[in-house]
């Protein structure tokens, strides 16, 4: 009987060390596992590569100012002397030289060399291009040409031409709408030199481009007048991705007079067109929101990202094509938040214009491109032919950058293969392009606009 006891006992001790042994470990991970989550910041847990503020807790200081208002407006009055796509259009004369108007034109009007194709497939022939030259109206220019002030009412566009027709390379892309040369936003001031034959259009331009532009969603107005509104200290900044106001888009960066603000809502000026195109303005009251900041934005870091996500999976837009942007126009509507007035296209903003540079043209390889990377400051401008991309900075060995692009390529069996994007995306910089290099090794610049 007592051996019988004694087996008992011992299957009963047996029993319960296996069951200590099975238990305690899992009990001590769980405890450190817990102990572990709670050291981690929330952020890391929470976030991703595709969220703008993961990459803002990267960034120590991330709230530093780059430069306060003053600095910013002695950094446009600097890069307007030096870049020559750029002009200050209150300091233009009154009037203009009939030979300067066709210099103007005749820069950027010009008949493409390549094949070109409308919208209903049809090649762009001699006697098609003849037209838009004609409806040019060049052989009407008088010798000396009074120019007239203008405002974008609505979002519009600059064109190659002056026509709707759109111009394709080819017969079935039409995504790129080669005419298209940059959209308008509502408030720009416009310089008008010229109109076309047809009456439908004014060859002008914005403090950064030149171009055909549609009669329709231009008012006329006082050049007093237009420029103490658009320049007034007063105004509110659109700083979501776009809004709608009366029906009208405003999108990022666009500067909105203010006549008040009460408890809930703002009082604001809304241009509109009369008649004989005449400029006149009505009240428009707004509710407070986050799409809207009363002055610019504070140029930081860390807004520099907050804006730059807002464009996170829009549509790919060439030239401002679909209500949208491109890569360029996505790196000047987030600095237009601040109030720095940018160049419009990538090699105008890159090699021709002011800020702290970081050479990159001599790197060969793509080792020697991500070595570069290395010390460069995250929320940098990086420029290569023809793109540009805002670098976010470095995770688990990779870099990183946020871009509004067409596409790219993967290598695979059958070689290059290409990826339609079309959109505002982030992605590794080691992306190739249809050279075979990638996306780092083209980079021949990079940026911070700072003095």
């Amino acid at each position: 009987m007592k051996t019988k006891y004694k087996l008992i006992a011992i299957i009963v001790l047996l029993i319960i060390a296996i069951y200590l042994l099975k238990t305690q470990p899992k009990e001590y991970l769980k405890e450190n596992n817990e102990e572990e989550e709670m050291n981690i910041p929330i952020d890391e847990r929470t976030l991703t590569l595709e969220d703008g503020e993961f990459w803002i807790s990267k960034i120590q200081p991330k709230d530093q100012l780059l430069m306060n208002s003053t600095d910013i407006e002695e950094y446009n009055k600097r890069s307007f002397q030096k870049e020559e796509s750029l002009m200050d259009l209150r300091e233009h004369e009154a009037s203009a030289d009939k030979e300067d108007i066709l210099s103007l034109i005749q820069s950027l009007s010009k008949v493409p060399k390549e094949e070109r194709y409308d919208s209903n497939g049809n090649l762009m022939d001699k006697d098609f291009y003849n037209h838009l030259i004609s409806n040019m109206n060049l052989d009407s220019i008088e010798d000396r040409v009074h120019i007239q002030y203008g405002i974008a009412i609505n979002r519009t566009m600059i064109r190659t031409f002056p026509t709707f027709e759109t111009s394709y390379n080819k017969k079935d892309d039409y995504q790129f709408d080669r005419f298209m040369e940059t959209a308008i936003y509502p408030w720009e001031p416009l310089i008008l030199y010229w109109e076309s034959r047809d009456g439908l259009w004014y060859f002008g331009r914005t403090y950064n481009y030149i171009g055909w532009i549609p009669k329709e969603d231009v008012a006329l107005g006082d050049r007093d007048e237009i420029f103490h509104l658009t320049h007034s200290q007063d105004f509110l900044m659109v700083i979501d991705r776009q809004i709608s106001i009366d029906d009208t888009l405003y999108d990022m960066g666009v500067r909105i007079p203010l006549i008040d603000e009460g408890d809930n809502s703002y009082r604001i000026l809304i241009p509109k067109k009369g008649d004989k195109d005449n400029l006149f303005f009505i009240e428009k009251e707004l509710a407070k929101s986050n799409s809207l900041h009363q002055g610019y934005l504070p140029y930081t870091k860390e807004n520099i990202l907050l804006q730059a996500f807002k464009f996170k999976d829009e549509e790919y837009g060439w030239g401002g094509m679909n209500n949208t942007r491109d890569c360029s126009a996505f790196i000047m509507d987030i600095h237009r938040s601040f109030g720095i007035m940018l160049p419009r296209n990538t090699i105008d903003q890159g090699k021709n214009n002011i800020g702290k540079l970081y050479d990159f043209s001599s790197m060969r390889t793509l080792g020697e491109g991500l070595e570069a990377l290395e010390t460069l400051p995250p929320a940098s401008i990086l420029y290569m032919p023809g793109h540009t991309m805002l670098y976010l900075g470095q995770h688990e060995g990779k870099h990183y950058m946020i871009h509004q692009f067409a596409g790219y390529y993967e290598e695979t069996e059958g070689g290059l293969e290409y990826i339609s994007v079309m959109k505002t995306a982030v992605t590794p910089v080691d992306i190739k392009a249809s050279s075979e290099k990638t996306y780092i090794e083209m980079v021949y610049l990079a940026k911070e606009y700072i003095p």
